[in-house]
């Protein structure tokens, strides 16, 4: 907490919330509440004056006006952190994502330059005047169209040669017969795998900026080997970007999320009203946030560097986002599940999450209302033996402070539950969200890639021969190892004849299967298609392609180049799992300084029938089932819950997801179905400690009316486990806190004398009465009760476990009880039921000359109770 404190409304808040604040409505609400209460307190301040209460109202307005501004403080702060946070999260996923996607496009690129087809066009047509051009031009964009309807993330190749005459593309309305780009020259001398690019490209006139991915294309796959010319795969940017972005906005707050490159200059917007492509904005990484302004409006704004992945950085762009301040905290508080303020004060206060600081305040209001309760009792009691005029008056104010502290301590302890509600959840259904989106986009890949792949016309061609040769074999195994080398996701790639029979593999230790017929189902499925669209997918199951661990093996029929409703065979990739699974987890989940997830912080990706595909728990393992409550799994695509969750015996916040796709990849286009299911779990407290605190140190109200008249008597009543008893009030001096007792003389722990207090310069001795009124007590002690002790002005004091009611009860209302039915063995004289007979509240009345007999006297013969003169 900052130590710079400033005014605000009557509450000293940091300088750091001044520009925030007023925007904080769960914030704003509890202030203006503990506000009107302070006005409240001022009044019984002025009214306490025109009676006796006996209590000090200026320290008890003071101390919750304190802490009143100390829960302001932290409630304004971690409000902020949540914000920012999420901000951060925001964008850095923004950019990290697209990083991902436009990583495997750098594959693409250099896979589809080797293709023979592309190779074959370029050598026969160099310019569009050759010969059989028109025909054999429409075959190369049906190539083209057919690679985009797999990757569907391009909008449209371009082929040209080295002049940078365009020989072919999809796209009939660009009549651009030539370019002069510069990336034709780059293309062609580049030592890389692959030219990236974004700006204005003259052979794509329609657009002010597009994302090129460029290579040259050779004769052969020798590296020496030379150019003929260079191809262009053109990614649909602002679509791709838009469903990042619309993943992560949030309406509610009016933000807007931002691409920027490397001069700042926005080229992806959430909302091109609100921050135009070409708008110049000013970058915030050093610090956690910034309030910058933006066409007269003030913004908190965060930008984020990406952290790239397997080496890949792109062009350097950043990811931004940008909230109106105004509407930056608009949805807080909207955590729609069910849970008791009581066990959210619990895990405030046993969480590992929370500041001491913060636990404190729920601590220091208990403690507030425990002095005030105690302070209004004895201020009862003061009444009770008072011959004062304004005894009514009095005890009518004292009940009206003791409500209005209730109320203060009530909005105090709301408002912790609120805070401790929103800060619990953190970033968990964030967190699951982002791991399925991660897994569909990269799983989208492999099932184009096993599609394309099928359609390698040497494969086509060979698998047409009744018998394969060792040469031929080698051939498919040459063009397997060399996409395998440019795909490192997969263990192997393999492909199989119309029989199941494996041909060739792309992992040499993998070559016993070569000749090995497999009858696994998805090769029988994968084998009954007749369209170069569909694929088949094995379900998340153990296969001995993957060293008998569990995995996805994706699947695509090889048809013939003759007739397409031919099956020759088909192509099986056999994903990473294991590998590529951890690896989505844990570049997931946030990390602490030192790098590692934070403990306590887990994932847990399941199929529909609960298998275990990967966590990084080491508890649940792959393959085993993951049990959980099944209404998890009733989840339909992309629906979600979060809540806190008792989980083999550890609260845990839990964000719930079911996977949702990623384009055309697992939609209502798409044959394939396959619900994951992700559960990121985040520590809060073990069960075992956290102890739930009803918190009854004054307690409620029971059912005994008071009856003022002038047969009556104050009954000063309190709680020694669960039994409520009381005293003549008129033998009461008062209560104080346990804390006083001194315990200095080494006795039988059953022994009922426990120590000393220090009263009116006296030593008191303090017993424990339970075991004289058939009452075990596990709760801890919280009160001593001052009582008169003989006739010549001593007292004894008795542990009690809280404060009750002094209620005034007429005396035909006590039923006193007869000692030769219940013998002496009590310290209970008479008895007060209530008047509602479904009632069990019943008040036993303690008797001071028992306890003085049975206790006190033969206490004497041991220890003296000595009284010290004044």
């Amino acid at each position: 907490m900052e130590s710079s404190l400033v005014e605000y409304k009557n509450f000293q808040i940091s300088k750091e919330l001044v520009p925030f604040i007023k925007y904080m409505e769960p914030v704003e609400e509890s202030r203006e509440k503990l506000n009107d209460l302070s006005k409240n307190w001022d009044s019984l301040s002025l009214l306490s004056q025109l009676g006796d209460a006996g209590v000090n109202m200026t320290k008890i307005k003071n101390n919750f006006t304190s802490l009143s501004s100390e829960l302001i403080n932290y409630l304004g702060s971690e409000l902020l952190k949540k914000t920012v946070s999420e901000m951060n999260s925001k964008a850095q996923v923004a950019v990290d994502i697209v990083i991902r996607n436009l990583f495997e496009r750098t594959a693409d690129i250099g896979f589809l330059a080797t293709d023979e087809k592309i190779r074959n066009f370029l050598e026969n047509h160099q310019s569009k005047f050759n010969e059989q051009y028109k025909d054999d031009l429409a075959q190369i964009q049906d190539r083209f169209l057919e690679y985009v309807d797999k990757y569907s993330v391009y909008f449209d190749i371009v082929l040209m040669n080295t002049h940078g005459d365009i020989v072919a593309n999809i796209d009939s309305s660009n009549i651009v017969d030539k370019s002069k780009d510069p990336i034709i020259f780059e293309a062609i001398n580049t030592d890389k795998e692959y030219v990236e690019t974004f700006k204005y490209h003259d052979f794509l006139p329609q657009h002010k900026k597009s994302l090129v991915y460029s290579y040259k294309v050779t004769k052969t796959n020798d590296v020496n080997s030379e150019a003929i010319g260079v191809l262009c795969l053109c990614f649909k940017f602002e679509d791709e970007m838009q469903g990042i972005f619309k993943n992560l906005i949030n309406h509610t707050t009016k933000e807007c999320i931002t691409i920027l490159n490397d001069d700042s200059e926005v080229i992806a917007t959430s909302d091109d009203y609100h921050i135009r492509i070409g708008s110049k904005l000013e970058t915030v990484f050093d610090e956690s946030y910034k309030i910058v302004s933006f066409g007269g409006r003030d913004y908190i704004s965060k930008s984020c560097k990406t952290n790239g992945y397997q080496g890949f950085y792109g062009l350097g762009w950043y990811g931004h986002i940008m909230v109106p301040l105004d509407h930056a905290f608009s949805d807080l508080g909207n955590d729609h599940f069910e849970i008791s303020q009581e066990l959210l004060l619990a895990i405030l206060q046993h969480g590992n999450q929370f500041s001491e600081e913060l636990k404190n305040i729920p601590v220091q209001a208990s403690n507030i209302q425990n002095n005030l309760n105690r302070a209004i009792w004895n201020g009862n009691i003061k009444q009770s033996n008072s011959k004062n005029n304004n005894k009514q008056f009095s005890k009518a104010l004292l009940l009206e402070i003791r409500k209005t502290g209730e109320d203060t301590k009530n909005i105090i302890g709301t408002s912790m539950a609120n805070l401790t509600k929103t800060m619990v959840l953190g970033d968990c259904l964030f967190l699951a969200d982002l791991i399925l989106d991660i897994m569909d986009r990269n799983l989208y890949e492999r099932a184009n890639d096993c599609r394309w792949w099928a359609l390698t016309p040497d494969f086509r061609t060979i698998l047409e021969n009744e018998t394969i040769d060792l040469p031929q074999r080698k051939q498919i195994e040459d063009i397997l190892v060399y996409i395998n080398d440019l795909y490192t996701v997969y263990t192997n790639l393999f492909v199989y004849d119309r029989n199941g029979v494996v041909t060739a593999v792309s992992n040499k230790k993998d070559s016993y299967l070569v000749g090995q017929k497999l009858s696994d189902e998805w090769i029988k499925k994968t084998l009954e298609i007749t369209d170069s669209s569909k694929y088949y997918v094995s379900d998340f199951e153990k296969s001995n392609l993957y060293n008998s661990k569990h995995t996805y093996i994706y699947n695509a029929p090889i048809l013939s180049l003759n007739n397409e409703q031919k099956v020759l065979g088909g192509i099986g990739i056999v994903f990473d799992s294991e590998v590529e699974f951890e690896a989505m987890i844990n570049e997931s989940l946030p990390k602490e300084n030192n790098g590692k997830i934070k403990d306590g912080l887990f994932s847990v990706l399941t199929t529909k029938d609960q298998t275990i595909i990967a966590s990084n728990n080491h508890e649940y393992t792959t393959g085993q089932t993951f049990n959980i409550d099944k209404k998890f799994f009733d989840l339909k695509p992309g629906e979600s819950l979060s809540e806190v969750v008792e989980f083999n015996g550890i609260y845990y916040a839990l964000g719930a997801q079911c996977s949702k796709g990623y384009r055309e990849y697992k939609s209502e286009k798409d044959d394939y179905k396959n619900d994951v299911y992700n559960f990121v779990f985040s520590y809060i407290s073990n069960v075992e400690e956290t102890v739930i605190d009803l918190d009854e140190k004054f307690s409620l109200e029971k059912d005994i009316s008071s009856e003022i008249n002038e047969n009556s008597i104050d009954v000063a009543s309190f709680m020694v486990g669960s039994q409520w008893l009381g005293v003549k009030a008129s033998d009461v001096i008062e209560s104080i806190s346990i804390n006083d007792l001194i315990s200095t003389i080494k006795m039988d722990s059953n022994h009922h004398f426990k120590g000393t207090v220090i009263y009116n310069d006296s030593v008191v001795s303090v017993i424990d009465i339970q075991n004289f009124i058939n009452e075990d007590i596990t709760e801890e002690y919280e009160e001593i009760i001052i009582l008169k002790y003989g006739n010549d002005g001593g007292y004894i004091g008795i542990l009690v476990n809280s404060l009750s009611d002094i209620p005034e009860i007429d005396m035909n209302s006590i039923k006193p009880l007869q000692e030769y039915i219940i013998g002496n063995g009590t310290l209970v004289q008479s008895v007060v039921f209530p008047k509602d007979q479904t009632s069990k509240d019943v008040l036993s009345i303690l008797s001071i000359e028992k306890i003085n007999t049975q206790l006190v006297e033969p206490n004497n013969k041991d220890i003296s109770i000595k009284r010290i003169s004044a």
